[in-house]
């Protein structure tokens, strides 16, 4: 399930931020049947085109899922769509696994031009 970690992924600026969040996947699981699947991570660091999280469970690469930030009651919940980019797994101990995964924001401004740049990289790759 490990996807390399996309060389072009750190062209933007980072900024620092850790905040607890709620994820819900859906996974298609046969002919018209759709399961669910939610649980907590951590946002680690943003940018203007997405952000790093650390989840219990990796998406599919490419998968596009909701993330709600922040938890906090003090401050206003807000639902994003993101697409996987990459999945890294991180082990500890004998049995324990946690996955850092690297996900664009879909819909928010800036957003197209990120992925418009990241197609670019893509195209000219191939060349």
């Amino acid at each position: 399930m490990e996807e390399s970690a996309n060389p072009d992924r750190r062209g933007g600026t980072r900024v620092l931020k850790i905040q607890p969040c709620f994820y819900q996947l859906a996974q298609v699981a046969g002919y018209e049947i759709v399961e669910f699947s939610d649980g907590h991570a951590l946002s680690l660091n943003t940018s203007s085109g997405g952000f790093l999280l650390l989840m219990p469970q990796p998406p599919e690469r490419r998968q596009v899922f909701e993330v709600h930030t922040p938890l906090s009651p003090e401050e206003e919940r807000e639902v994003k769509l993101v697409e996987a980019c990459w999945t890294r797994e991180l082990t500890f101990g004998a049995t324990g696994k946690v996955y850092l995964v690297g996900v664009k924001s879909l819909f928010e401004p800036g957003a197209s031009q990120f992925i418009a740049r990241a197609g670019e990289r893509e195209l000219n790759r191939g060349r």
